[in-house]
């Protein structure tokens, strides 16, 4: 009987599993191709930071793989019932964490140049190229350790060959890794208060940039998979289903909610809409008398023109440029 409801808890969470990996990987496919799309419609170009996302989708891709790999040699099971060679789970688990580790790095990358690119002058480049390094130095570690220490597969069913190392530096690069999370999706926020929109405007703007604190909870779901998985015994296997769903929910978000932003505009949520001509003058004046304003039409790229606003013998003035950037000079 007990083993008949292992074996229904398994098959269960084997379920969970494969809907987690479909609807993520539709989600950040779908939004990711919307992005590219986006960006050609109006810029007529692609940006590094489009091609981070890319990357990161693709990783993902392989986390996909390798989740789908360890399902066929005994993820989740335990090590007195499975038939599968004990090899295998470790490598599996070792090119999960592996490829995660870099799609983490790439999504991060992608909203800090985009971020970078698209205040210009207001958030600090030193404070962004400080945040990839440390996003770099940590992923870059994560993924060290996962090849030097798991990719050698432990002849062993137990977690002996690996030892405590095999939990602390996952569980470590991510507190980090969600640390660097809470920094990259706040930044924006004191830019976006301060623009001078309408207050519904400026409300979508904050809401769309703040979904991105969603992978945070997705993060301390990773985390508490992780501590449920250490080791009370000698019998369960070095990996499991749960650390593999929330892993890979957590990129999937991550991606998902990158590439929001650049597609706010699709939604009507701000930006100018057809008919709204008289609106969108408003707010460039209203821009134009705000001086730690952004113009708010051209905020995403999506109109190929910009706004700066300048000081001159005849008062504050603006002038339209063909661009897909805002900037303001004072």
């Amino acid at each position: 009987m007990n083993a008949q409801s292992g074996l229904t808890m398994h098959n269960y969470k084997q379920d969970g599993l494969f809907a987690a990996i479909v609807v993520g990987f539709v989600t950040s496919s779908l939004s990711t191709g919307f992005r590219f799309w986006a960006r050609r419609r109006t810029v007529k170009v692609w940006r590094r930071d489009d091609w981070f996302m890319l990357a990161g989708l693709l990783w993902s891709w392989g986390v996909i793989a390798a989740i789908l790999h360890g399902l066929t040699v005994g993820l989740g099971e335990e090590a007195f019932t499975t038939d599968h060679d004990k090899l295998w789970l470790p490598r599996t688990n070792s090119a999960m964490l592996m490829f995660q580790n870099w799609g983490v790095f790439c999504v991060k990358a992608s909203i800090l140049f985009f971020n970078m690119n698209l205040f210009k002058g207001r958030i600090s480049t030193k404070f962004v190229w400080t945040v990839f390094g440390i996003t770099f130095i940590n992923s870059f570690t994560g993924f060290f350790i996962a090849f030097l220490q798991e990719i050698a597969a432990c002849p062993r069913a137990d977690k002996q060959c690996f030892g405590e190392s095999k939990f602390v530096v996952p569980l470590t690069t991510g507190i980090i890794s969600t640390l660097c999370d809470i920094v990259i999706y706040i930044m924006p926020i004191p830019i976006l208060v301060r623009l001078g929109v309408n207050r519904r405007t400026k409300l979508g703007l904050c809401c769309v940039f703040l979904l991105g604190l969603l992978c945070i909870a997705t993060s301390f779901a990773r985390w508490a998979a992780m501590l449920q998985n250490h080791p009370k015994d000698d019998v369960t296997m070095p990996s499991s289903i749960g650390i593999s769903l929330w892993t890979f929910v957590e990129l999937s978000a991550g991606i998902t909610c990158g590439n929001l932003p650049v597609l706010a505009p699709m939604f009507g949520c701000v930006g100018p809409r057809r008919g709204r001509g008289t609106e969108l003058r408003k707010n460039l004046s209203v821009a134009a008398k705000d001086r730690n304003a952004l113009t708010f039409a051209p905020l995403f790229h999506w109109k190929r023109y910009r706004v700066e606003c300048f000081v001159g013998a005849s008062g504050q003035r603006c002038k339209h440029n063909a661009s897909g950037s805002a900037t303001a000079s004072h």
